[in-house]
């Protein structure tokens, strides 16, 4: 009876070291858990405050750029906001191919000459060829800035008549074939289609302010 009451006591008290350890254990694995949890937690919500920086550092970035190219183009269109299309072309044609640029060098104008299709290249020649097409003749105040007669094509280029001249001489004494021949050449002959520039804004509203237009 004795020893099977031992037998018990020792089974009892085996149980109950199992029971403690696997509590501990368990306790342990919980606690080494939880640490686990908290520092993905950590993690988590550190990679999600720098990512929420960097946003806020991009959107800044960008919203300063925006501000910037804004402000570029306020600029730029503050030129020529008094001028039309037809005004800007004129003032870009003369700066990219007339003579005198960058403002011009002092001259007060720029003459500004429309000249409809079918008009006589030189109205002192009876037998004169006409032009073609509507042209525009620019010119300097003297004949020393020269002058500048083309056809716009509407895309960004133009199409330049050079053999016109600043001015036909008087024709009353000359031969009338040469003469009328001369008419005839400075349509056909050296024709240069140039792409005209998107020059400096500033620069283009300083020619167009001399504009003069003849009749």
């Amino acid at each position: 009876m004795k020893k099977f009451n031992l037998v018990v006591a020792l089974l009892l008290s085996s149980a109950l070291l199992v029971s403690c350890g696997s509590g501990h254990s368990q306790s342990e694995n919980n606690q080494h858990g939880e640490k686990s949890s908290n520092s993905k937690s950590e993690h988590y919500d550190n990679k999600h405050k720098h990512n929420s920086a960097n946003r806020e550092n991009q959107e800044s970035n960008k919203t300063h750029d925006d501000q910037d190219n804004n402000k570029t183009v306020k600029t730029n269109k503050s030129h020529l906001s008094q001028y039309n299309s037809e005004q800007i072309e004129y003032a870009r044609v003369w700066n990219q191919l007339g003579l005198l640029k960058n403002n011009m060098k002092g001259m007060d104008e720029l003459d500004v000459t429309k000249i409809s299709k079918g008009t006589k290249v030189n109205p002192q020649v009876k037998n004169s060829a006409v032009y073609p097409e509507n042209v525009v003749k620019l010119s300097a105040p003297m004949k020393a800035g020269g002058s500048i007669t083309y056809s716009s094509n509407g895309d960004g280029t133009i199409n330049v008549y050079k053999n016109v001249p600043y001015n036909w001489v008087d024709t009353s004494q000359s031969d009338s074939g040469k003469t009328e021949q001369a008419t005839k050449d400075a349509i056909s002959k050296n024709i240069q289609t140039v792409k005209i520039k998107p020059t400096d804004n500033e620069q283009i509203a300083q020619l167009a302010s001399k504009l003069k237009y003849q009749q």
